[in-house]
């Protein structure tokens, strides 16, 4: 059964973007590796928000270049007037009745592969509604000191983790856990 990942980069400080909403000075330290090629291999679509889907400068894009070519479930309030281009591996749907909808429909195109939940907003709605079942956090080598932070909203929520495995490469960490429970 397919599992809902939520996985994201971010400052040591907790940020995942800069004060200008950037996210390239997180990146510059990225460096691909065998775990995290796997993992999206294993990825069988993507849930995201709108403000994460459009963080691109051209959507179109997504169907040439993006890594995950596999069904994007698009969680906003207003899709866009004008449909972005898809291919035969990448479609794209706006889901208007919130992340429990859009998590149930990519599960249902995702098969046996994992669901991937991308962005701050949607990540923490997912936490908060318990759809969850694994959190991947890199640690990006930079201090920001501003921008958007990507545990910010979960008010009163605590959630219990248990440790899966932990990844260094030269400039980064990567911790994976599993969502045991929350209160």
């Amino acid at each position: 059964m397919a599992k809902v990942c939520l996985g994201m980069i971010m400052s040591v400080d907790g940020f995942i973007n800069d004060r200008q909403g950037k996210l390239d000075k997180l990146y510059a330290s990225f460096e691909p590796n065998e775990v995290i090629n796997e993992a999206m291999a294993n990825t069988g679509a993507v849930v995201m928000g709108r403000n994460s889907f459009e963080s691109a400068e051209d959507t179109d894009a997504y169907a040439e270049d993006y890594e995950f070519q596999v069904p994007l479930f698009i969680v906003t309030h207003y899709p866009p007037a004008r449909h972005p281009r898809e291919n035969d591996n990448l479609t794209i749907t706006f889901v208007t009745d919130g992340v429990e909808n859009a998590v149930r429909q990519a599960k249902a195109a995702a098969g046996d592969k994992n669901v991937v939940v991308l962005g701050a907003s949607t990540g923490q709605q997912a936490l908060k509604a318990g759809l969850v079942d694994e959190l991947q956090v890199a640690i990006a080598p930079i201090l920001l000191g501003e921008g958007l932070r990507f545990f910010e909203h979960l008010d009163d929520l605590e959630i219990q983790l248990e440790k899966l495995r932990t990844i260094e490469t030269n400039q980064q960490v990567e911790i994976w856990y599993k969502v045991i429970g929350q209160q």
